[in-house]
């Protein structure tokens, strides 16, 4: 199916406020919709491939095995890693939309689980070295729409971190794929990614299994000044913006907070935004 006659078919079923029952074939129309999930035609990308995935798993329209196929085919060499490290151009829509089809199916799962522990390795492999890899960090994109990265992979890691199976060392990997886009300097976030990652942030935070010297660790990694070498000034300015913002940001998340171990993060927080 063409992206024209995808586009017509989701828009009828939308404007015709179809219930999943009355949908002929709705996985077959899926596998039609991860061929056209990184268009460049942002209502087609977001408002209907998108928002019907969305609503279709989590309507349990799809059975466990066609969640797994769905899930397969997101994380492969097609989708999150289409053109992987290519700047400015359209295969940003493809990774940055497979990556958000990462947090309904997690849902899922933490509803009635069906992923096995291998599964949510091999999620926690693809999307560490997605976020160490992507280079698009554009926001939005004049007449295309959400681009996102940043923004998606975090959602992503905040579905992610609730898995059970996540331990304190797949946590860690967590926090230092993060730190990547959060230390980014070839531009100043605008579009509310500060917000996004720090809510990932909260949510391995939360789980509670990581050490305090972990999180200063971590903390400590987010410095500027460590990561300097190779950077114009311009670029130095833009990542320390970036980092000084996400702390700010993080640190209002959590600033009622009085579970463990967010009292101890508050402080390092402080210290570190004491130093810039």
């Amino acid at each position: 199916m063409n992206a024209l006659a995808l586009k017509k078919k989701l828009q009828h079923i939308q404007s015709a406020n179809l219930s999943t029952h009355e949908v002929e074939h709705p996985y077959e129309l899926a596998l039609h919709m991860m061929q056209h999930i990184g268009s460049p035609d942002p209502v087609l990308r977001d408002e209907l491939i998108y928002v019907t995935f969305a609503t279709w798993i989590g309507q349990d329209v799809f059975t466990e095995e066609q969640l797994g196929q769905l899930l397969q085919m997101a994380l492969d060499d097609q989708h999150l890693f289409h053109e992987i490290g290519e700047q400015g151009t359209d295969s940003v829509f493809t990774r940055t939309f497979s990556v958000l089809l990462l947090p309904p199916i997690l849902s899922v799962d933490r509803q009635r689980p069906f992923l096995k522990k291998e599964d949510i390795d091999v999620i926690h492999h693809r999307l560490t070295t997605y976020l160490e890899r992507e280079k698009d960090v554009r926001g939005y994109a004049d007449d295309k729409g959400w681009a996102h990265a940043p923004a998606h992979a975090a959602d992503a890691v905040e579905d992610l971190a609730q898995s059970p199976y996540m331990e304190r060392a797949a946590l860690r990997e967590l926090l230092k794929a993060l730190t990547v886009k959060i230390t980014e300097s070839g531009v100043v976030y605008i579009h509310d990614e500060d917000q996004r990652m720090a809510h990932a942030v909260v949510t391995i935070l939360r789980r509670n299994l990581l050490e305090q010297n972990d999180i200063a660790s971590w903390i400590d990694s987010l410095n500027p000044t460590n990561k300097t070498e190779g950077r114009s000034l311009l670029e130095i300015s833009q990542m320390s913006l970036n980092v000084r913002v996400f702390l700010q940001t993080l640190y209002l998340a959590i600033r009622i907070e009085d579970a463990e171990p967010f009292p101890a993060v508050r402080s390092l927080i402080l210290k570190a935004l004491e130093k810039k």
